[in-house]
């Protein structure tokens, strides 16, 4: 009801591990009820939990760039290197009840996650979850040119985020619990083995024009109703070795879909004192 709460902080260069020794419950960065917080270039690995954490959807706003997370979820489950839950006003535990509330009244939806979260540009990877994982009505997201190198990406309950453009290394799209017009969508991704959805109504706004780097996963994709516009293709990275996974200007899926390269230079902390010490 007030303007008493954190807004408009900058969380940068920071490098941060091996923490959580007594408190596995625990996260690099923790924004809650706060507004307009920019999170860039930090190195963050060696958690219990994720590497960055967003508890609720109030009040958004928020921009996550530039950072390296790996080495998460070492002592915990059901989690991811980027991880949020939504469980705002329209949220409830049970299905059905929730279904109910999102029809009955739908300006709930925003009526706290009111300004868009954006997750751009960031280097993920989680061996025991997903390297981007939202949970729980996580609701009013923009997730764009992330290299997510192990664990894909989940998204559940909630409304209006839009994937696009990001790569998922050994790994899929996981729509959990959709709702009927979820509005997501979910686009110009390279993804490389068959999408995981668990309990959807609908396949949001639009999932189309990805590609696949396996035939089966794409077939499959078609058979759900999803991907016309999609392709299958052989996907070759510049120097994945070295951590470089762009692709050819002239590859197909950035002709046919549209894909467009992303720096792979800019992960983690910037300064030179921080660089000489920080794991990547």
């Amino acid at each position: 009801k007030t303007n008493n709460y954190p807004s408009h902080c900058l969380v940068h260069d920071n490098l941060i591990h091996d923490i959580g020794l007594f408190e596995k419950q625990i996260t690099g960065v923790e924004l809650s009820m706060c507004k307009a917080i920019t999170v860039s270039h930090n190195s963050i690995y060696d958690t219990p939990r994720a590497g960055i954490n967003i508890s609720e959807g109030t009040w958004g706003g928020h921009i996550l760039e530039f950072n390296d997370i790996f080495d998460t979820v070492k002592e915990t489950g059901d989690h991811g290197s980027f991880n949020s839950w939504g469980r705002d006003r329209f949220w409830h535990s049970d299905l059905e009840t929730m279904r109910a509330m999102v029809a009955n009244e739908p300006a709930l939806v925003l009526a706290d996650a009111i300004e868009t979260v954006v997750i751009r540009n960031n280097r993920f990877r989680c061996d025991r979850g997903w390297d981007i994982d939202l949970d729980d009505g996580s609701t009013n997201y923009h997730i764009y040119n992330n290299l997510c190198l192990n664990g894909g990406i989940k998204l559940r309950e909630g409304f209006y985020r839009v994937v696009e453009n990001n790569i998922l290394i050994n790994n899929t799209f996981h729509p959990h619990v959709w709702f009927k017009n979820s509005g997501d969508v979910f686009t110009r991704n390279i993804v490389m083995s068959e999408y995981k959805p668990i309990n959807i109504l609908g396949w949001g706004a639009q999932t189309d024009y990805n590609i696949f780097t396996d035939s089966l996963a794409y077939n499959a994709a078609l058979k759900n109703g999803t991907d016309e516009h999609s392709i299958v293709t052989l996907v070759r990275f510049a120097n994945p070795a070295e951590g470089n996974y762009q692709i050819a200007d002239d590859s197909e899926a950035i002709i046919k879909c549209g894909f467009h390269n992303f720096p792979m230079d800019r992960f983690g902390v910037c300064s030179a004192r921080l660089k000489k010490l920080a794991k990547q």
